[in-house]
């Protein structure tokens, strides 16, 4: 990227945040959450206070997060003064953290722009109005930064570094964890062997990660998060919710427990063991089997995070190829945006309104695997592991 676009961009990005924490503050007045959502915000200054208080974290302050978000939570305390008011030490909180989070999107659409083979203008699509609101307001762009880096590394087939940022991806949102698989049939198809140095870096980096909060609080502390996600409930608006509101409706006794849940959490991982068994042995493989492990991950999810958008779209940009795919990336982006903050709050989360926004985010969702499914060339076989052929589902883009 050119000087000329490079400050283009910053100067952009400085608009957005200067505009986002002064005449958007407030929302222009409405009560729809438009520009400002202070519901996420306020849980990461909570969760951010240990360090302040000089708190454990974990031990003796709770955290839904994995470690480096709940470390990263507490980095604009070290500018925000403990004797500031609850109200100023807030608005000082969530103006760094904004504008940190914006710094991740600069890196997240120059790697893009270095990283995309032709119209690289495509970068630029993650400036879209969900991508954006979701990087002002949430962490999710930091993960998906991770990740780019990571697939970067991986192209340069610096196999043992992509590993380690993967590894530190995946303790800052779980999710990079069910890209390591492919990632290592990448690197299996192209030299052959299991590259078992790339398994160990991953695994040992998160073992570093994670070693801080078994040392000062032991395997509960470090269970905390996992405890708290497991005993989640469904968000009406996911599939699971939506299917859930359906059968209630019809059979008048709506699915419950943990086997119901059980079925969805299965389906949500159920796609990865595949690539195991796949001659992934180009980039753009590798990129629509992300998607496609993602877009399922996503859908089958009993949790409505409209924020996980980012998760799929740099990979997106990164895969288009026809102006369907482009119009597909704005489709998706645009109508998510619409689903929440704006149906949402405008409607309800429990109105037939939303419900309708929640169908046509998992039509889309759907859309966006099987494209990635066709794309992807899928040609499973044991290959890999006894060079025993077990069947071949070629396709054309």
């Amino acid at each position: 990227m050119g000087l000329k676009r490079t400050t283009g961009l910053v100067i952009t990005l400085l608009v957005i945040w200067i505009l986002g924490v002064s005449l958007l503050r407030e929302n222009l007045g409405v009560s729809i959450r438009l520009f400002n959502d202070d519901y996420d915000r306020g849980i990461y200054a909570e969760h951010g206070k240990w360090l302040q208080d000089g708190e454990v974290p974990y031990r003796d302050m709770f955290s839904e997060y994995p470690q480096i978000p709940t470390y990263l939570f507490a980095l604009p305390y070290f500018i925000v003064p403990s004797t500031a008011g609850e109200l100023a030490s807030y608005y000082l909180y969530s103006t760094l953290f904004s504008f940190l989070m914006l710094a991740f999107l600069f890196g997240t659409i120059v790697l893009l722009y270095k990283m995309l083979p032709e119209r690289k203008w495509l970068a630029f699509l993650i400036l879209l109005p969900a991508s954006l609101y979701f990087t002002y307001n949430r962490f999710d762009i930091l993960p998906a930064f991770l990740c780019l880096i990571s697939l970067l590394l991986l192209e340069q087939r610096r196999w043992v570094w992509s590993a380690i940022v993967l590894g530190i991806a995946t303790l800052t949102k779980w999710y990079p964890l069910l890209l390591l698989p492919v990632f290592l049939s990448y690197d299996y198809s192209t030299r052959r062997r299991l590259n078992w140095r790339m398994f160990l870096a991953f695994g040992l980096t998160c073992l570093i990660i994670i070693v801080p909060t078994l040392l000062t609080g032991g395997l509960g502390a470090l269970l905390v998060p996992y405890r708290f996600h497991a005993g989640r409930g469904v968000d009406i608006p996911s599939l699971t919710g939506l299917v859930s509101f359906a059968l209630g409706c019809w059979l008048h006794v709506p699915p419950s427990g943990s086997w119901w849940l059980g079925i969805f959490a299965v389906l949500q991982v159920s796609i990865v063991p595949f690539c195991l068994f796949d001659r992934i042995d180009t980039l753009d493989k590798v990129l629509h089997w992300c998607i496609l492990i993602l877009a399922p991950f996503v859908l089958f999810s009993r949790i409505y995070s409209p924020q996980w958008l980012l998760w799929l779209m740099p990979m997106l940009i990164l895969a288009a190829r026809t102006s369907k795919d482009i119009a597909g990336i704005i489709f998706y982006d645009v109508t998510t945006y619409l689903a929440f903050p704006v149906t949402w709050d405008f409607f309800g989360h429990l109105s037939w309104e939303m419900k309708v926004m929640g169908l046509l985010n998992i039509f889309v969702l759907a859309v966006i695997a099987i494209s990635a499914c066709q794309r992807a060339h899928i040609h499973l076989s044991f290959g890999h592991l006894f060079g025993i052929p077990l069947c071949s589902t070629p396709s054309k883009i």
